[in-house]
């Protein structure tokens, strides 16, 4: 094990600048995670009772079944495992975390067991439907969308289709939901949303316009950064709490559309810079409760 932990702390050296307490930080963390793990003939990492699965190997491949009695999959843990194709979940796992099967693109399986109680944010970035099979009471997969079991929280988007209509059931969008997500070129979101989360629209490549209805009083860091197409953004109402990087990297944003007197609202909480101050208008009237997105 102490191999392991030079290996995994000259890594993390090699990545870090040693003068940032925030990133001396992660590499404590980092090895504080890694203290007392062992890794199998597969190279995937344990805790020391074998009751989480820390990290996988990237070179992982075939069919892997996790042990009986592992009871969390810890953030991150099969992330970027680019050749494995099927990953068999026990019984016993009650926790999955964030991000836990995100990127493993030759992935034809991965069933999710009735044990499981909770899923951390969006634990199946560039995975769709047909691969997941989610037979958790807790959670449910209908058109394509993940959702908690009374359908109040969107967790995943699980297609690359064009369009996505999301229900009026849903209240709050997830952390990361939608990200990547590179076909999605419209997305109708409901009247019932009242929070956005962050990166939940990040990385969608193909998505030009998007309205957000009076409802929504919270929409966090970078729910729609680095969309590189994205030229229009309406917000019907006034949300309460933007995040400054809501929209940081949108190169080609060209408009946004704010409520009557709200400009001022808008151009502080989103850190529009001066010289692009012209392109927050005040076009929604009050009372407005849709604008349509267009088909251009």
């Amino acid at each position: 094990m102490k191999e392991n932990k030079k290996l995994i702390k000259d890594v993390l050296k090699k990545t870090l600048n040693r003068e940032d307490k925030f990133e001396n930080l992660v590499l404590n963390l980092a090895l504080k995670k890694m203290a007392g793990a062992k890794d199998d003939a597969a190279g995937v990492f344990y805790s020391k009772k074998q009751k989480r699965v820390i990290m996988a190997s990237k070179t992982l491949e075939g069919v892997y079944d996790i042990p009986e009695g592992t009871e969390t999959i810890d953030d991150n843990a099969f992330w970027g495992c680019a050749y494995v194709e099927e990953i068999k979940i026990p019984q016993t796992v009650t926790r999955i975390g964030n991000e836990a099967f995100a990127r493993c693109m030759s992935l034809k399986k991965l069933v999710i067991p009735a044990s499981v109680k909770t899923l951390g944010y969006n634990p199946f970035i560039d995975l769709n439907s047909h691969i997941v099979d989610c037979q958790s009471p807790h959670f449910v997969i209908e058109n394509k969308l993940m959702y908690s079991a009374d359908q109040k929280t969107l967790i995943a988007c699980l297609t690359d289709a064009a369009m996505v209509i999301i229900p009026k059931t849903v209240e709050q969008i997830s952390d990361f939901a939608f990200t990547r997500r590179r076909n999605l070129k419209k997305v109708v979101i409901p009247d019932t949303v009242k929070a956005i989360g962050s990166d939940a629209f990040s990385d969608c490549d193909s998505l030009e316009e998007i309205v957000i209805p009076a409802s929504v009083s919270t929409i966090e860091g970078h729910a729609f950064a680095y969309c590189d197409k994205l030229k229009k953004i309406t917000f019907l109402g006034v949300v309460e709490h933007v995040a400054r990087t809501t929209i940081s990297n949108c190169e080609s944003l060209k408009k946004i559309i704010v409520p009557e007197g709200a400009s001022k609202h808008y151009i502080k909480q989103l850190h529009v810079p001066l010289e692009l101050e012209d392109i927050v208008m005040e076009n929604v009237k009050k009372g407005d409760k849709h604008v349509e997105v267009s088909e251009e």
